[in-house]
């Protein structure tokens, strides 16, 4: 068998699962073709084991990539694209036979439910775009792999997804080993509204204030459009957060003490799969699809409540043995779960399914 996985973006989660699905996809036995948007991505790709194609699609009407992907659609036996760009130039126009795949890693960002459009109906431009286009593509597809349950739910009932296509498959990751003894309190994240890092930075500056910081030290790691102003925030704050910008995810797992995730929405993200897989204990808001991952393995809290994150917090840092607990549990459902290999081989028996 072998299968084209389709990406544009040079980085983020999407990005991050297609390279872990083609290492994994390669051990099985699996032909793997990459299109990618850059070098680096390309050599990361042929360390994994596929065959990568430099391709960059900087915009959606791409008719030169859209053919450049077609020509390679026909030298395979299933497209899997796994961002929108692709998802759009892959399905709109399909000049051979191949069967066409398409991973959806979230909601369009008019219908995040994150504080700025609260009370806000999605304009008709944006309803054309994801009820009306969005959804007829889908219908296009041969199947539509989604990684919660809540995502699906979602796309059914506000987008209008056809349930009958999408498959409902968990991301993996490769088993880590246990991070023991870590300093760091940290958020491994694109700095972007919907990741309600604002949260983060209001209970760091909560805990420093009040002495209860425990020698642990705070960081928002990644980059993003939110970064300037979460930096402003934490200096109003003297919150003493850091922010390192982009570090490569083993770095940051091998120094983590406790994982934290502060979103609105989340469908199934992989920094906090890691976490979970090095035995990381993690506090995480209980929207999305997350619940699904950590089950009873974690600390839950709403999202936007800075207060209830930082007594969580507190909570494990003044808790040993409630953090080890909770990491030793976390580790053992991402392993019984989550892996890399569990998540390739469902695709295949998608794949054999629909070819």
């Amino acid at each position: 068998m072998k299968v084209l996985l389709a990406t544009s973006l040079h980085g983020g989660g999407p990005v991050e699962h297609a390279l872990t699905l083609a290492g994994a996809l390669t051990a099985a036995g699996v032909e793997v073709e990459a299109s990618c948007g850059d070098t680096e991505l390309a050599e990361r790709f042929a360390a994994a084991g596929a065959t990568p194609h430099v391709l960059p699609l900087e915009r959606s009407a791409d008719p030169g990539g859209a053919k450049r992907l077609a020509e390679l659609a026909r030298e395979v036996d299933v497209v899997h694209a796994q961002d929108r760009r692709t998802g759009l130039l892959t399905r709109l126009w399909r000049p051979d036979g191949t069967p066409r795949v398409y991973t959806v890693h979230g909601l369009p960002d008019p219908y995040l439910p994150i504080p700025a459009n609260a009370g806000r109906r999605p304009g008709l431009r944006n309803q054309l775009a994801y009820r009306g286009l969005d959804a007829w593509l889908a219908r296009r597809s041969d199947a539509l792999v989604v990684a919660s349950h809540a995502l699906a739910d979602q796309l059914q009932r506000r987008l209008g997804f056809p349930a009958g296509r999408m498959e409902v498959i968990p991301n993996g990751v490769e088993p880590l080993p246990v991070t023991t003894g870590g300093e760091l309190v940290a958020s491994i994240s694109m700095l972007e509204p919907v990741k309600g890092l604002d949260a983060f930075v209001r209970a760091a500056a909560n805990l420093k204030n009040k002495g209860e910081v425990d020698g642990a030290r705070f960081q928002i790691v990644g980059s993003g459009g939110a970064a300037a102003e979460l930096r402003e925030l934490a200096a109003s704050l003297d919150a003493a957060v850091e922010f390192p910008g982009h570090v490569p995810a083993p770095e940051v797992l091998s120094r983590l003490r406790i994982f934290v995730l502060t979103s609105w929405f989340e469908n199934c993200p992989m920094a906090l799969l890691e976490a979970m897989m090095a035995g990381v204990p993690a506090v995480v808001t209980g929207v999305g699809g997350v619940p699904e991952l950590v089950a009873d393995t974690a600390l839950v809290v709403p999202p936007g409540a800075p207060d209830a994150l930082a007594a969580a917090l507190r909570r494990l840092l003044a808790d040993p043995g409630l953090a080890a607990d909770l990491g030793a549990r976390a580790r053992e459902r991402a392993l019984a779960n989550f892996t890399a290999e569990r998540n390739a081989r469902s695709l295949i028996d998608l794949y054999s399914r629909i070819i």
